[in-house]
């Protein structure tokens, strides 16, 4: 069994390891919560997927836990959250015949690297795999997640803008005048700018339509496959160190990540062929002009 939980950007790096475990083992499980259960169960790797809602309290969990599964079914628990919150879940299997691969005392195969919380999340995960002797795939089948169809049936060339990022790090976005600038070249070049985002950017979305009124705003309307989708089809791809645009860098279109310094691509940063990573600083009054260098070369790249 496999336990991973949100957010959406670990979930997606995590996809290398859930791929490697499948591969080894061949019938999987998966604990996680909504929604990642059905983004999941797309892919096929896991023969049951079990859901809760976290509490405040992880005896609740564990109890939660404990309704769904028996632990004597499992030979090995693979915890990829590695959280104080999940260590705690493996106590389940204390008792039982079963290795659990994960950090903390109730880790029967414990992940004793000194520089985990230094590396990034793919690396450290490898690492982790390493110790119960999983080959690591570093490139997953991810068809059932990126193809080429086009729900929203939209025509000519287009760039993804994702302008905004999660309520709770509202420190991660870079100021959304930089947006400005990105749609205005992309409208001067003919190509369509494509907004996406969640609840929490719709305010960051809307100041752009309403300024650039040519801009097409699928806030609030694209599911994790929309979004895949349409970063498939996309020329390139522009957006804040957040969940969406973890799916857009692996569809391996020209995709630039925008950091800020409260967040450490080192360790989290989105992968793909053609990422390239920005990161924002305020006493760097050459951000915009680099900004605006990048988003033409990957126009004029993409045009060849």
């Amino acid at each position: 069994m496999v336990i991973k939980f949100g957010g959406l950007g670990d979930v997606i790096l995590s996809l290398n390891a859930m791929y490697s475990i499948y591969k080894h083992f061949g019938k999987v499980s998966l604990l996680t919560e909504e929604p990642f259960d059905k983004l999941l169960k797309k892919s096929k790797w896991f023969k049951e997927i079990f859901t809760i809602k976290r509490s405040k309290f992880y005896f609740y969990d564990i109890y939660k836990i404990r309704k769904q599964i028996d632990p004597t079914f499992f030979s090995n628990v693979f915890d990829l959250q590695t959280s104080y919150r999940s260590s705690y879940y493996l106590k389940i299997f204390k008792n039982f015949d079963c290795d659990t691969n994960g950090i903390g005392k109730y880790s029967k195969t414990k992940h004793q690297n000194a520089g985990r919380d230094k590396m990034h999340t793919i690396e450290r995960q490898k690492d982790q795999l390493s110790f119960s002797k999983v080959k690591f795939y570093t490139r997953p089948n991810l068809s059932w997640f990126y193809n080429k169809s086009n729900r929203f049936n939209i025509s000519g060339e287009y760039a993804l803008i994702v302008p905004g990022g999660s309520g709770k790090r509202l420190n991660k976005r870079i100021p959304i005048k930089f947006f400005f600038e990105i749609v205005s070249v992309l409208i001067n070049q003919n190509i369509q700018p494509i907004l996406i985002g969640s609840k929490d950017d719709f305010h960051a979305c809307k100041k752009i339509e309403e300024k650039f009124p040519k801009v097409q705003n699928l806030c609030l309307q694209t599911s994790y496959f929309d979004i895949a989708s349409l970063a498939t089809n996309s020329l390139f791809s522009i957006g804040n160190d957040t969940g969406p645009i973890h799916i857009i860098s692996r569809a391996n279109k020209k995709t630039i990540v925008l950091f800020t310094k409260n967040s450490n691509p080192d360790l989290c940063g989105p992968v793909g062929k053609q990422t390239e990573i920005l990161i924002f600083e305020k006493t760097n009054t050459y951000f915009n002009k680099l900004l605006l260098e990048k988003t033409k070369k990957a126009i004029q790249h993409d045009q060849y």
